[in-house]
């Protein structure tokens, strides 16, 4: 417990409850905290994709490289590049990281996670990838999921982390849509499979999990893996603190000091991202523009802690959550609509100020009567920062068990109370 992953853990926990207490509830994004020194100690020309894109299929290699200062020594780690989609459907250069346990069992059919990071920021340096090299992490954006990639690496599970779309490379991240964050995990898993000396192969049986951001990803991985990537043996989905409602959680965010008023203006840079129609640029007021422009160069201790009470209504105009347009644009992240593809296992704090408790019961709800089998834990007292550095124990047991072929229990459960 003494490990360089666990004092970043510590770090970023620490850092975000600091910045909870010295953000005033008056405070305004005119009024804004230092920035945080950005301590990467290299960069390197990995994130440029190739011009034009090669040929191919969502998760073909582009390319990849060994990591060779990581902040797991139990595990072999190489930064990769592949193809997946954006929202509109167009061919994307996405960044992530393999980590192969040095435990795992001899052959190529070995198990296999995606872990669908939770919100590290907008900008390059914020990507995940970075936060797992020595060389280039940065202080604002810490990997505090590192206990969790550590469970499933002691138990011979290899964990594919995907950076998401924009995340390192040039395009802008589509911050909190739903498809596209689907789409890139699960074509992380299809990269990873190809992922030359890794004990892996298309036979590998797969899972999801993700919290937070991670969550609304892993979730919405799920409901798509029937019908975009059919031919993964998906086994189950671990996914904590999913944002199910997007629409109902901008509106949380949004001026809300407890829950991070930063992201809710990320999420307007995502989703414009996602839908060019919307034309936030012709929205954004003086100040609107200049928080757009800090969201976008900040990781997430910045972002949480920079905009005070900062709302929506106050850097657009006309109110962009007052549009119809933008509330579609919105729904369309909608989860529960559809039945994943496999066994899920979701979690949800009770005293949760970012993404309240009610929308994990909403996503347990959905599924469970759209006939999936369903488990979920209600965590009495876990609020949501501790929630992303802590995970759920049982649940990466849970999740480890149908990679290893047990089945879950049939139909909707609750899970015991700790």
């Amino acid at each position: 417990m003494h490990s360089i992953g666990h004092r970043l853990v510590v770090i970023a926990t620490t850092a975000i409850t600091t910045l909870l207490i010295m953000t005033p509830a008056s405070a305004t994004s005119l009024t804004p905290l230092p920035a945080l020194p950005d301590l990467a100690l290299t960069q390197d020309d990995f994130y440029v994709p190739p011009s034009p894109l090669p040929r191919g299929l969502p998760g073909d290699l582009i390319k990849t490289e060994p990591i060779q200062l990581s902040l797991y020594p139990e595990a072999r780690a190489t930064r990769i590049m592949y193809l997946s989609r954006s929202t509109r459907g167009d061919a994307v250069a996405v960044t992530g990281v393999l980590l192969t346990p040095f435990s795992q069992q001899p052959g190529e059919e070995n198990p296999l996670i995606v872990h669908a990071p939770g919100t590290r920021g907008l900008a390059d340096q914020c990507a995940p990838s970075k936060q797992t090299d020595l060389a280039t992490l940065n202080v604002t954006s810490p990997d505090y999921s590192t206990l969790e990639h550590r469970q499933f690496l002691l138990k011979g599970v290899s964990v594919v982390i995907t950076d998401y779309l924009g995340q390192g490379t040039p395009d802008t991240p589509e911050y909190l849509v739903g498809s596209s964050e689907g789409q890139n995990a699960l074509d992380a898993l299809r990269a990873a499979q190809h992922v030359e000396n890794a004990g892996l192969s298309e036979r590998s049986p797969v899972g999801i999990s993700g919290y937070s951001q991670g969550g609304q990803a892993a979730a919405s991985a799920a409901e798509l893996q029937p019908r975009y990537a059919p031919e993964l043996d998906l086994r189950g989905v671990l996914a904590g603190g999913v944002p199910t409602d997007m629409w109902t959680e901008v509106n949380h965010l949004s001026g809300n000091p407890t829950a991070g008023p930063g992201f809710a203006i990320a999420t307007l840079v995502g989703l414009d991202a996602a839908y060019p129609n919307l034309d936030l640029d012709s929205r954004l007021t003086e100040d609107g523009r200049a928080a757009v422009d800090r969201v976008k160069e900040s990781c997430f201790v910045e972002a949480f802690g920079t905009f005070g009470t900062t709302s929506v209504s106050e850097i657009t105009n006309p109110d962009v959550l007052a549009d119809d347009s933008w509330h579609r644009a919105y729904d369309q992240s909608l989860l529960g609509t559809r039945r994943p593809g496999a066994p899920a296992y979701v979690y949800h704090g009770t005293t949760d100020t970012v993404v309240p408790f009610s929308q994990g019961q909403q996503l347990y709800s959905s599924w469970c009567a759209r006939g999936t089998d369903v488990t979920f834990e209600k965590i009495v007292g876990l609020e949501h920062v501790t929630g992303a550095a802590l995970t759920t124990p049982a649940g990466i047991e849970w999740l480890t068990d149908r990679l290893h072929g047990e089945p879950a229990e049939a139909g909707c459960r609750l899970a015991p109370t700790p």
